[in-house]
C-alpha cells in the first residue's frame, strides 16, 4: 500500500509540474464544463457507475452545479438520478507554505480543492426514471480532489467523496475552462 501511495505522489507531482509549465499569457477564464466518470457505492454490497457533467465558476471559491445519472453494476436493478449544487473552495493558496514546492501551484484556481454537495437523488427500481412518481431523497457529501491545468484552458480533476445517501465515491472530470 505504500508503494501504492509513492507512485501516486509521484504522479500528482510530475503532472502539477507539467501543468504549471503550459501556463499562458491568457484572459483569466469564468467558468469550467466538465464531463463526469464516477463509480458510487450507494448500499454495502453492491455499486453503480455513472456519468453526467459539472459546471461552475472559476474563482477561488467556486460555485456551480453537478448532474450525474448512475446504473447499478449489480443484481439490483437501480437507477440513480442525482442533481446538487456545489460550494468549492481550492486550498492550493492557502496550503502553499505547508506543501512541498513541487506540490505547490502558481495559480490558486488548480491543485488541492474541498467541496460541500447538496441536492436531491432520485432513484428508481426498473432502470428508467419518471419524476416525480419515484422514489428520491436529498444528497448531502463533501469531496476532496486535485484539479490538474494543462495548456491554458484544460483541466482534468480525479476526487473521491462521501455523504447521504451514499457511503462514497471517487471519480474524474476532464473538461475545458472558458
Amino acid at each position: 500500500m505504500r508503494k501504492i501511495a509513492i507512485i501516486i505522489v509521484i504522479l500528482l507531482s510530475a503532472a502539477n509540474l507539467y501543468a504549471q509549465e503550459n501556463q499562458a499569457d491568457i484572459s483569466p477564464p469564468f467558468m469550467f464544463a466538465a464531463p463526469v466518470l464516477e463509480t458510487v457505492w450507494y448500499g454495502r454490497t453492491s455499486s453503480a457507475m455513472g456519468f453526467g457533467i459539472t459546471l461552475g465558476s472559476e474563482d477561488t471559491v467556486s460555485i456551480g452545479l453537478k448532474w450525474l445519472y448512475a446504473l447499478s453494476l449489480a443484481e439490483y436493478d437501480i437507477t440513480t438520478f442525482e442533481l446538487t449544487i456545489f460550494l468549492r473552495l481550492y486550498l492550493s493558496e492557502y496550503l502553499s507554505e505547508f506543501l512541498p514546492v513541487y506540490l505547490s501551484t502558481k495559480e490558486s484556481i488548480s491543485g488541492l480543492f474541498a467541496q460541500l454537495n447538496c441536492g436531491a437523488a432520485v432513484f428508481s427500481g426498473d432502470g428508467s426514471i419518471s419524476l416525480p412518481e419515484e422514489g428520491g431523497t436529498f444528497t448531502i457529501g463533501i469531496t476532496a480532489g486535485w484539479r490538474f491545468l494543462f495548456e491554458p484552458r484544460y483541466l482534468i480533476e480525479p476526487y473521491i467523496r462521501v455523504g447521504y445517501p451514499y457511503f462514497g465515491g471517487a471519480g474524474v472530470s476532464a473538461g475545458m475552462r472558458f
